[in-house]
């Protein structure tokens, strides 16, 4: 007669190995929320962003030996000129220094519209990165006349007159992505730096 040997193997120690990997993923899950959150409402210090002012040589251009500058004819000749080191000088004007690349979501990335033209500029740390065109990777979009833009860089405080500007809805700020990712780059606190409100979006 023959006995075979049956082995019952035990269904807990499968249970157990299942359990540890579910809270180790939960616990992994939980710290990246907690940081990603964080970078939401952490209020991260200002970056300082230097730039020349882009008007400089069409000012002198246009300044008669006694000083005196033909006002329009800069803001006329920068019109026509009109090029990324502008569109880099209104960032800066505008809080660009409070954005961030977000952990999930990346860089940030602002459309202008002017007049008849498109830029996007791409904020790489300290660094913009701005080129004529549209993006669909766009978070907010912008809408200003260059006439504007340029008696902007030609004011004495260019970021009171931003502020002027958004209080006469003379710019149009357009929020694209969703208040979280917002959050994420940093954009709420330039919102309302500029104009003194909370950004006005949805979850």
């Amino acid at each position: 007669m023959v006995v075979e040997q049956v082995t019952i193997k035990s269904q807990s120690g499968w249970l157990k190995k299942t359990l540890w990997i579910s809270l180790i993923v939960f616990v992994i899950l939980l710290i990246l929320v907690g940081v990603f959150l964080a970078g939401i409402f952490m209020n991260k210090p200002k970056k300082n962003i230097t730039i020349t002012n882009p008007l400089t040589d069409i000012i002198f251009s246009n300044t008669n030996q006694a000083g005196q500058t033909n006002r329009q004819a800069v803001i006329d000749q920068a019109v026509l000129e009109f090029n990324e080191s502008y569109i880099n000088y209104l960032l800066v004007a505008l809080g660009a220094g409070h954005l961030h690349k977000s952990i999930i979501y990346g860089n940030p990335v602002i459309e202008f519209s002017l007049d008849q033209d498109t830029w996007n500029a791409e904020i790489k740390g300290s660094d913009l990165v701005t080129q004529r065109g549209t993006t669909d990777k766009k978070d907010l979009s912008i809408s200003i006349s260059k006439q504007d833009a340029v008696e902007a860089i030609l004011s004495n405080d260019i970021e009171q007159f931003m502020r002027d500007l958004v209080s006469k809805d003379r710019i149009q700020m357009e929020m694209i992505a969703s208040k979280l990712e917002l959050g994420s780059k940093g954009y709420l606190a330039m919102y309302k730096e500029v104009t003194g409100e909370d950004a006005p979006i949805e979850e």
